[in-house]
């Protein structure tokens, strides 16, 4: 298939757990073992809608969207359609600031 790109359905994402992941693969095993979508995009941003799946859609406004934005939006439908379990994780945030120069001494 030309210009095809794959991504995976958990990848990187470590809120899910074990037993959550098996419910799903056992899920898609019984649609088949990918789930591909057409893909969209106009002057209006894009759409992604699966083949074997009536309902499963995923879009934005962006007009030139990243793969890993396309991946991300395609991943939380799929998320929303299996109804998958997230478990709330402990998390973090930091603030960057420029070092100020420090005046040399004489």
């Amino acid at each position: 298939m030309e210009n095809q790109k794959i991504g995976l359905i958990f990848e990187g994402d470590t809120n899910i757990s074990p037993s959550e992941r098996v419910r799903v693969e056992n899920e898609l095993r019984k649609i088949g073992k990918m789930l591909t979508f057409k893909f969209l995009k106009n002057e209006n941003g894009w759409m992604a809608e699966c083949n074997e799946i009536d309902g499963v859609i995923a879009g934005g406004t962006n007009t030139n969207p990243t793969d890993s934005e396309i991946k991300s939006q395609i991943r939380e439908s799929i998320y929303a359609a299996f109804s998958v379990e997230i478990e709330e994780t402990p998390f973090f945030s930091f603030q960057e600031f420029k070092q100020q120069e420090t005046p040399a001494i004489a």
